[in-house]
């Protein structure tokens, strides 16, 4: 976990994530969503010259599923 986390403020809580590639862990998620063991709701995709209009999509609420960014 990092360390350079801040201290929770007004009753927000912050807390860190590292992420380091892992092909193996990545083809096994890809191998549980073809079997259908894994499903996915994504709720719309934005190309990412789009990332603001995604962001204020989130903002607005009411979402079934993640959006997702592609390049």
């Amino acid at each position: 976990m990092p360390t350079a986390v801040p201290g929770a403020e007004r009753g927000v809580r912050v807390s860190g994530v590292e992420v380091a590639a892992d092909g193996a862990r990545l083809a096994e998620l890809v191998r549980l969503v073809e079997e259908g063991r894994l499903t996915l709701r994504v709720a719309g995709t934005y190309a990412l010259d789009d990332a603001a209009e995604a962001h204020a999509r989130l903002a607005r609420g009411g979402l079934r599923g993640r959006l997702v960014l592609v390049p």
